[in-house]
């Protein structure tokens, strides 16, 4: 009895410190992923002089002056913003749509090649943006789309495809097949039950890959610069490069147009936030 009860307090003992280990790598890396976003934040509201001096403490005496000057006094950053939301609402746009056609064929059709075709889509996810710049560039100078929002949007899509058919094909494949016989029994075919069916109930899984979708192009800062070549065209992160050029002791602004470039995103995430999880579960299947 006496070595039951050694065995259980070891492992109370051993149970305990797990947990304590598991809070502690966790606060951990909270620590290391929000401290750039304090810094961020805080150095907003200083002067200059007080980020060089005390680049991590907070504000001796907050000041609104970069925000003000920014939002009120500087018309680039307005036109920075529209351009961003107009990329992002393209590429989210076309993206759903055709992700949720390739899918669709992809997981309810049975043809030649579907497991190649889908294999295809899933190696566009390792392939990295790095190589592809100089056949992009040229691709998209023969199109006449260099300089062009339009180009930006193109280019995103096709890096955007391949992760939101992945999750969605994982999501149609486990919707029962009894759903689609019923649909083709009442005279519909694949795109009635696509869009009369899958449709209403792919809430969540279209939600987690708008979300995906919307942030990597909000942050998205190689393809634009490989783009555009017109400060009228900028997006965001283009926009936070030439406040940096033309603000070079300016670091008060450059903080300040970055907490405010993040708004968007922060709103955008939090208020789709709840289907993430679970689009991403449902998504986390074999092909």
């Amino acid at each position: 009895m006496a070595f039951a009860h050694n065995s259980s307090s070891l492992y109370s003992l051993k149970s305990a410190l797990s947990s304590y280990i598991r809070i502690l790598v966790v606060v951990l890396l909270s620590i290391i992923t929000l401290f750039p976003i304090y810094a961020v934040l805080v150095n907003s509201f200083k002067p200059n002089g007080e980020i060089f001096a005390t680049p991590f403490a907070l504000p001796a005496a907050p000041t609104l002056a970069a925000y003000v000057g920014i939002l009120t006094k500087n018309a680039d950053f307005w036109i920075f913003l529209t351009n961003s939301i107009l990329v992002a609402l393209g590429t989210i746009g076309i993206n759903l749509l055709v992700s949720f056609m390739a899918a669709l064929a992809l997981s309810r059709l049975q043809f030649k090649g579907r497991t190649i075709l889908y294999n295809y889509f899933i190696m566009g996810m390792l392939f990295p943006l790095s190589v592809a710049i100089l056949p992009l560039y040229l691709q998209l100078r023969s199109l006449n789309l260099i300089g062009s929002l339009n180009g930006v949007v193109l280019s995103q899509v096709a890096f955007t495809i391949p992760m939101s058919v992945f999750i969605l094909t994982g999501f149609f494949k486990e919707v029962p097949l009894e759903l689609q016989e019923a649909t083709q029994v009442d005279g519909g075919g694949i795109w009635t039950f696509g869009f009369k069916v899958l449709l209403p109930i792919s809430g969540p899984v279209l939600s987690t890959v708008t979300i995906l979708t919307f942030i990597q192009s909000w942050n998205q800062f190689l393809l634009p610069l490989l783009v555009l070549d017109n400060r009228k065209t900028f997006t965001i992160p283009l926009g936070v490069m030439q406040y940096q050029g033309q603000f070079t002791s300016g670091w008060n602004f450059i903080m300040a147009f970055i907490t405010i470039s993040m708004i968007p995103m922060v709103l955008f995430y939090l208020f789709l936030q709840k289907y993430i999880v679970s689009g991403l579960t449902a998504g986390a299947v074999k092909g």
